[in-house]
């Protein structure tokens, strides 16, 4: 349970640096803010979806199809959306170095 309150957590604050990166700050930390949020943002996505995957698995050997299928699904969506952050990451990353 600890797990997963830090897992909201870090997904809540890494969609909020992002977003006051991208959309508030108008300094010249603005692109190093986005990038770090969503870096942050994208680990914790990640994990997310790997446990949600897990439990699907667990789920699913127990004989409860219909909601091994569903966390799947979710775990999945978590996935794309970990993999999305991150490129954004790389990108921000790379305009900075260029």
């Amino acid at each position: 349970m600890a797990v997963r309150i830090m897992l909201l957590l870090a997904t809540i604050s890494g969609a909020g640096v992002a977003a006051y990166g991208l959309f508030v700050d108008k300094s010249g930390q603005a692109i190093a803010f986005a990038t770090a949020g969503l870096l942050v943002l994208g680990v914790a996505l990640a994990v997310g979806g790997f446990l949600l995957g897990m439990s699907a698995v667990g789920n699913g050997r127990v004989g409860r199809s219909g909601r091994a299928t569903l966390l799947a699904l979710l775990g999945g969506l978590f996935m794309i959306a970990a993999a999305g952050a991150l490129a954004g990451a790389v990108v921000f990353a790379v305009v900075v170095l260029l």
